[in-house]
């Protein structure tokens, strides 16, 4: 069930493609988040909308997301804020995906309202470092290293405005997104129990600001 809608997407994209050329799009996403260094995670993403007719303009892509936890601070022993820390504690995750996205857009060349609910597949990892200060020096040589690693898929969900020209071969939009995904059981898995710690389970389901350029090579400067 989970290929059947990716698999009809695309065939009916590769159907309808010879009814019009492709338009390629680079985008960031960053995504409001408090568990995360700075309060933030990102994504960086590429792909194609593979045609348009009336409002509909699907579009096929490659997002690849990461963000990196506050490290942690392990004192096992009674020490003033001028010493270094007994250990640190490390937890970061990253998700490559393919995107599917039945995108629609509303209004005029210059100004759509454009609403993309995608499709993500790929694969997800999340990872722990803990690095122990042996010596008292200052050096945090790593101790132990885990990675968890699964197949993902899921929605997300984005609402906004395309077609701000700078050519007519060049373009951006602006979008609200929100990102469903869930992560928690691949935190869960890591296991560093021998050393009394356990990962955080951060979530990464929330809203995030994008921004994406679109260039179309096919068009004339003229146009």
């Amino acid at each position: 069930m989970r290929l059947s809608l990716p698999l009809l997407f695309l065939m009916l994209c590769f159907g309808s493609i010879a009814q019009n050329h492709p338009v390629f799009y680079a985008g960031l996403d960053l995504y409001r988040n408090t568990s995360f260094k700075d309060n933030v995670y990102g994504s960086f993403n590429v792909g194609a909308q593979v045609y348009q007719i009336g409002f509909f303009a699907p579009e096929v892509g490659y997002n690849y997301y990461a963000g990196w936890l506050p490290d942690r601070e392990i004192n096992k022993s009674n020490q003033n804020r001028f010493q270094y820390p007994d250990a640190i504690f490390e937890q970061e995750f990253s998700s490559s995906v393919l995107t599917l996205t039945p995108k629609l857009k509303f209004g005029k060349e210059d100004a759509f309202l454009v609403i993309s609910p995608k499709y993500h597949i790929g694969n997800l990892s999340t990872r722990a470092s803990y690095f122990v200060n042996d010596n008292g020096d200052g050096k945090f040589p790593l101790t132990k290293f885990q990675e968890s690693k699964s197949h993902i898929s899921y929605w997300s969900f984005a609402i906004g405005f395309e077609g701000l020209q700078i050519s007519s071969k060049y373009w951006f939009a602006l979008s609200l997104n929100y990102n469903a995904a869930r992560i928690d059981d691949n935190w869960k898995a890591l296991d560093f129990s021998s050393y009394n710690l356990k990962a955080r389970a951060a979530g990464i389901a929330c809203l995030g600001f994008g921004i994406r350029f679109y260039y179309d090579p096919f068009a004339s400067e003229n146009d």
